[in-house]
């Protein structure tokens, strides 16, 4: 009877397990989410998740803990964790713990962010490409000191779209990938790295009529931002760059 019970345990535990990791979760600390080799702030360091990564919790453990952020207050428990896609992520690992306060499960995610993008009328016949890490980002893309948001969509035929939710004085919508684009481009399915560019960073074009090394771009040439831009570029081959809004139209920087 001992040993049935040990069994039963055994496979309830494992059913339990496998149901709680098909659950996935994002990470939503701005500067990133660092992985550690123990369960505590103390725990070796094996790399950082960005902003956007999805994983899957594996394990929660009794250690809790609570973080000052600013004015704010996290309380969360540390967990360990299973990472999927590794290709943003320096490293070799694919387990970790993490702090889950900065952890919020992708169906809530998608729930939310739903309810505030789709009532916005011209993009209510769009559905999110949930499956990029990560598909928005928040920051003040447009210079007015307000967080704005970004989103990657994709219509009926498959392909992706690009908008920007301009919470200014007035909310205003732009969509990069329609017949309008600025760069005549109409599908962005080839953008495989989506981050946000922090405000101050150097913007720079990498290729004009050939390569160019940081190093070697007039200052002239380099445009520095007090707000937010985008980089965005293909996974596994050249081609992308910087977008920014300056002059009350979106610019690009090539970046091969």
């Amino acid at each position: 009877m001992k040993k049935f019970t040990i069994i039963l345990f055994f496979i309830i535990s494992i059913s339990a397990l496998k149901s709680y990791a098909q659950i996935k979760y994002i990470v939503t600390a701005e500067n990133g989410l660092i992985l550690r080799e123990k369960p505590n702030s103390k725990g070796e360091k094996l790399g950082k998740l960005p902003f956007g990564a999805q994983v899957q919790i594996i394990e929660e453990t009794a250690y809790t803990q609570t973080i000052q952020d600013d004015a704010k207050e996290i309380k969360g428990t540390w967990v360990k964790v299973k990472i999927e896609n590794k290709s943003y992520f320096i490293s070799n690992e694919e387990f970790g713990y993490v702090f889950d306060g900065y952890l919020k499960k992708k169906s809530t995610t998608i729930k939310n962010l739903a309810a505030e993008v789709f009532k916005q009328k011209e993009l209510e016949n769009y559905t999110f490409r949930a499956e990029m890490e990560p598909f928005y980002l928040r920051g003040d893309f447009f210079g007015d000191k307000t967080d704005d948001l970004i989103v990657l969509l994709k219509n009926d035929a498959e392909e992706t779209k690009i908008a920007f939710i301009d919470y200014g004085k007035t909310i205003r919508v732009y969509i990069l990938g329609l017949e309008n684009d600025p760069f005549n481009i109409t599908d962005y399915s080839w953008v495989g790295i989506f981050e946000k560019v922090d405000r101050g960073e150097a913007l720079w074009s990498n290729f004009e009529d050939d390569f160019i090394d940081y190093k070697d771009v007039p200052e002239n040439k380099k445009v520095k931002l007090n707000y937010n831009a985008i980089y965005m570029h293909a996974s596994e081959s050249c081609g992308g760059g910087f977008v920014y809004w300056q002059d009350g139209k979106f610019n690009w920087l090539q970046q091969e």
